[in-house]
């Protein structure tokens, strides 16, 4: 059946509008202008997430943790504090002059990547390194740092950025390498000012010190792996961690705890054990060449044989029970 009006037809509709016969839809009125809202064409969104860097810090922590413990021989703390995305330039206004700053590679990804780290940190880190306990405050502001101080943050810095590899590893396969220092944030013009970056803090407690080191990555070099960072995450398990599990075990290895060797066991009447006199045997449960029973806090956990040694009683081990 063909859909098209003949020009009668079309007539008698113009006529029915024309006259009010017909009624006609109301067509959308369009909403009503609010206030203008500014938009910078020169800033980039910062509605970047990327949930799975929760899982690359969160193991980051941990890793670190144990590295820097055993680097400076001093139990440390290393806890994730906040992520931020902003521009370059204000990233880099927020430095403060004199600073760390290093600049490291996440091979294969392409461009530069900034390590800040905390000049209280710095300072510590030398004398705690080289026998101070840490407690000398040195003065930081007016100077850059001597070569002795350099030669000591290149080598955390390095130890930073091999367990930031290690964090990535769930993800993508990455080698962080070193290029160099620099005091002055203007010579760390890694990527264009206007360009979006991701700031990832970490605080790290030693004793009385505490201070920060910063991770900037431009989204530019994450774009080959930015699939990967998003969508849902999964932390894991914390009660894995081998800092705390080296920590845990040596304070149990502390608990003083009492072992007990049972020789046999028999029961008696109440009467057999009112007529009891000195002399008397009471026969046991165990024959002579039996294991006996050694208990720990009351749990059997070995077996072994009575004899001496160095003159006091002593018990031989001669086997483990299985756990239960």
């Amino acid at each position: 059946m063909s859909q098209i009006l003949s020009q009668h037809e079309v007539d008698a509709l113009l006529k029915g509008i024309a006259g009010g016969e017909i009624e006609t839809e109301q067509g959308i009125m369009p909403e009503e202008e609010g206030q203008a809202v500014l938009y910078d064409l020169t800033k980039p969104d910062k509605a970047v997430k990327l949930p799975k860097l929760v899982v690359i810090t969160d193991k980051f922590s941990r890793t670190f943790r144990i590295t820097l413990s055993n680097t400076i021989r001093k139990l440390a703390e290393v806890s994730f504090d906040a992520t931020d995305v902003k521009r370059f330039d204000e990233f880099l206004k927020e430095i403060p002059v004199p600073s760390n700053i290093n600049i490291f590679s996440m091979e294969p990804l392409r461009g530069y990547n900034i390590l800040l780290i905390d000049s209280v940190l710095v300072f510590y880190f030398v004398d705690v390194l080289f026998g101070g306990k840490g407690s000398e405050r040195a003065k930081i502001e007016g100077r850059e740092f001597t070569s002795i101080e350099n030669t000591v943050i290149r080598k955390i810095a390095r130890a930073i950025l091999e367990d930031w590899g290690k964090a990535w590893e769930s993800f993508v396969s990455v080698r962080c390498e070193y290029i160099r220092s620099e005091v002055n944030p203007q010579f760390a013009m890694v990527v264009p000012p206007n360009d979006l970056c991701i700031s990832i803090t970490f605080t790290i407690e030693i004793e009385n010190v505490s201070g920060i080191i910063t991770m900037c990555i431009p989204f530019s070099n994450l774009e080959p792996v930015k699939e990967k960072l998003m969508g849902d995450y999964h932390i894991e398990d914390i009660s894995k961690d081998p800092f705390w599990q080296k920590v845990i075990r040596r304070e149990l290895e502390n608990v003083p705890v009492e072992v007990r060797v049972e020789l046999g066991r028999t029961q008696l009447k109440g009467r057999d054990l009112l007529s009891l006199s000195v002399g008397d045997i009471i026969p046991l449960n165990k024959f002579v060449a039996d294991d006996l029973d050694v208990l720990v806090s009351g749990i059997p956990k070995y077996k072994g044989q009575p004899g001496t040694f160095h003159g006091n009683n002593a018990v031989q081990i001669t086997t483990l029970l299985e756990r239960r």
